[in-house]
């Protein structure tokens, strides 16, 4: 009896709520992953972010903030002799599914208010990320960039980037540059052939006129 009760029991000790609780040990258990880590593990497969990362709110690293941090300040009292205090201000942030076109699917994202403002303006989250202007692509974040990157890999966006650069006269490849060339060397040769088939009839017209 008195071996038996020096065994260590076959189930967890819990606590009064149920949860398990942890053997003593003099080890720490074991930390969470850092928000640099888990940064450097988001960008791994994507282009470097090309604008300094702000370190003073780590989480707007991994949602659409619009560069929205953390404020700091005081609550003024109304009393004459009162102190003031400390407090901060948080951004407004909301956690939303947003439909891709491109990607065919729903995106769940961490965004501020005024990010879901400028889509609904810009019209859907794929015109948000592919915004070409410079402070657009500075309030991005590493998550924005990352989204942006994943959505021009898609099929969609790499055809709307070949129609845009054959609009433009801007070839990516060889074969592209070749069929451009031809199909400009037709143009002009049937507008000459029209110009001259104007010029005949013209000539013939004269002639008419002068007899």
């Amino acid at each position: 009896m008195a071996l038996q009760s020096l065994r260590r029991p076959l189930c967890p000790a819990t606590s009064t709520s149920g949860a398990i609780l942890r053997s003593f040990s003099s080890t720490p258990a074991a930390a969470g992953k850092s928000s640099k880590l888990a940064l450097r593990d988001m960008m791994r497969d994507c282009p470097a972010y090309p604008y300094p990362i702000k370190h003073t709110y780590k989480q707007s690293w991994f949602g659409l903030y619009d560069g929205k941090h953390i404020q700091f300040g005081n609550n003024i009292p109304d009393g004459e002799y009162s102190a003031k205090t400390k407090r901060t201000w948080k951004p407004n942030v909301k956690t939303k599914k947003l439909y891709s076109k491109a990607m065919g699917k729903f995106l769940q994202v961490p965004l501020t208010t005024s990010v879901l403002r400028t889509i609904d303006k810009v019209g859907g989250v794929d015109e948000y990320l592919l915004s070409i202007k410079p402070a657009r692509l500075a309030s991005l974040g590493p998550f924005g960039w990352k989204m942006r990157h994943e959505l021009m890999q898609t099929p969609k966006i790499k055809e709307r980037f070949r129609e845009e650069s054959a609009k433009l006269g801007i070839f990516t490849s060889r074969k592209q540059r070749k069929a451009a060339e031809a199909a400009e060397r037709a143009a002009l040769a049937e507008q000459g052939a029209v110009t001259e088939k104007k010029a005949e009839d013209m000539a013939e017209f004269l002639k008419r006129i002068s007899i």
